[in-house]
């Protein structure tokens, strides 16, 4: 019987009807290296170490104003230092999600249920001003404060005034009769999110308002989920009007979702609670988006262009991800459940304390995954190959596998094995007498804290036409 490769790193992709594809991929990003030994590998998500604490109630948003964080939790604003150091500032009404945006000066802030606030290191003002609007989104794009407003209204503030605005400095959004929900600035120009439409401004340096709608750009997709907005240096990701995820650079508008993450979010119960955030470590850049209602989080790498999942705890549940900041050399996220400040940390191998399940399902295997056009595949010897060596201290740890002859509809036993031990790095993953099959999946779950890297699989089979 020959020993022969099979796939083991994918993506998550549970397609509608089963047998297309039921891969998962949960608390791992795909890292390509095509001039590494193994040109793919499934790569550990980040534990979570606690940073700071902060008062009781639900992580509203984070910021940044001159070097220092700042977030809410509650009804209060905090800063909280790069020692993790928490501070009550003042209160901040409302219950939903909240924007932070520094304008160099200020810490400019939206509720989506008051006018904005503004806090300058020591004082915090709510806004009065009669053509502030009660905006969920804000923006800055030079010198100048941008709001969502009412209806179709885009509110340009005054020149280093975030909560000033001059009524002719409110413009509407014309080529669509639909509702404002979102503005955000990306590389000089601002796009403002309607309900069923997407106009960039730029700056025309005059008039009232300063800017205008760069001609032949509107395009006819809206924003569905308002705080799905996220952005890094390239890109500006969202959730379209028509529950797909998308992205811009420029002017170009391109749909990163896919058939299997389409019908997950055509299932949950409600997708305007998707949140987004952005972040980049080991040079590359992902996107999160969460969903409360649906109860889960998926993670676009750039790199691949592929999603996985993250979750938290064993049930396959939302992330505690709330938002991020990379600040003070860490990257910062803030517990969505409660006022906890978390740093995201590769050493870490809980969330907080919190097992992390760690989980991949593979493509269904048969006779044409190894190039023979057959009905039977014997097989006694199944290798996973990963990173060895890095198991517990004071025991092995062990990882999981099942396997399922039906697609992914059911599972049969658990059958344990474990990695060796610690700084054993030639030890192999292996299970035996595994029978007959025509097509199989294969499940792999891990829950020991230590570092999970997989790299590869392979099998002893025997060729057949049964």
């Amino acid at each position: 019987m020959a020993l022969l490769p099979f796939p083991v790193v994918g993506p998550t992709y549970v397609n509608r009807s089963l047998p297309v594809s039921a891969q998962v991929t949960r608390n791992f990003y795909i890292d390509l290296s095509p001039q590494g030994n193994e040109p793919a590998s499934l790569q550990p998500f980040p534990g979570l170490k606690p940073f700071a604490t902060t008062g009781s109630g639900k992580n509203r948003g984070m910021g940044v104003l001159n070097g220092v964080l700042y977030t809410i939790t509650g009804t209060t604003l905090y800063s909280v230092t790069s020692l993790g150091v928490s501070t009550s500032i003042g209160t901040i009404n409302g219950t939903g999600r909240c924007v932070l945006e520094s304008d160099g000066t200020n810490l400019v802030i939206t509720t989506g249920s008051t006018k904005p606030y503004t806090y300058n290191g020591t004082t915090l003002t709510l806004g009065t001003d009669v053509d502030l609007a009660n905006s969920s989104t804000v923006t800055y794009n030079n010198r100048r404060v941008i709001y969502d407003g009412n209806d179709a209204d885009v509110i340009f503030a005054d020149l280093d005034s975030p909560l000033d605005v001059n009524s002719l400095n409110v413009t509407i959004a014309e080529s669509e009769p639909d509702d404002m929900r979102g503005v955000l600035a990306h590389n000089g120009q601002v796009y403002a999110f309607g309900e069923s439409s997407i106009e960039p401004y730029y700056n025309t340096g005059s008039g009232n308002p300063p800017y205008s709608v760069v001609t032949n750009s509107v395009e006819q997709l809206g924003l569905h989920a308002v705080h799905s907005l996220a952005s890094n240096k390239d890109f500006v990701y969202f959730l379209g009007s028509d529950l797909v995820p998308y992205r811009i650079s420029g002017l170009s508008v391109q749909p990163i979702g896919n058939p299997a993450i389409g019908q997950a979010i055509r299932n949950y119960p409600t997708s305007a609670d998707a949140f987004g955030v952005t972040f980049r470590f080991d040079s590359l850049s992902f996107y999160l988006l969460s969903f409360k209602s649906g109860n889960e989080t998926w993670l676009f790498n750039e790199q691949s262009g592929l999603w996985t999942n993250l979750s938290s705890g064993t049930d396959g549940s939302q992330h505690l991800i709330s938002d991020y900041q990379f600040i003070y050399n860490k990257h910062i996220v803030a517990d969505r459940k409660n006022g906890n400040i978390y740093e995201m940390d590769f050493d870490t191998f809980t969330d907080n304390g919190e097992v992390i399940q760690r989980q991949r399902d593979t493509l269904s295997i048969d006779g044409g995954t190894f190039g023979a056009p057959v009905n039977v595949v014997f097989r006694d010897r199944l290798e996973l190959k990963i990173e060895t060596g890095a198991s517990l201290i004071d025991a092995e740890a062990q990882i999981i596998m099942q396997f399922s002859d039906d697609n992914g509809r059911t599972w049969g036993n658990e059958n344990f094995a474990t990695i060796g031990q610690q700084g054993d790095y030639t030890y192999k993953l292996e299970w035996f007498a595994l029978g007959m099959f025509t097509n199989r999946m294969f499940r792999f779950i891990m829950t020991d804290p230590i570092k999970w890297v997989i790299l590869s699989a392979n099998a002893e089979v025997e060729l057949g036409y049964g």
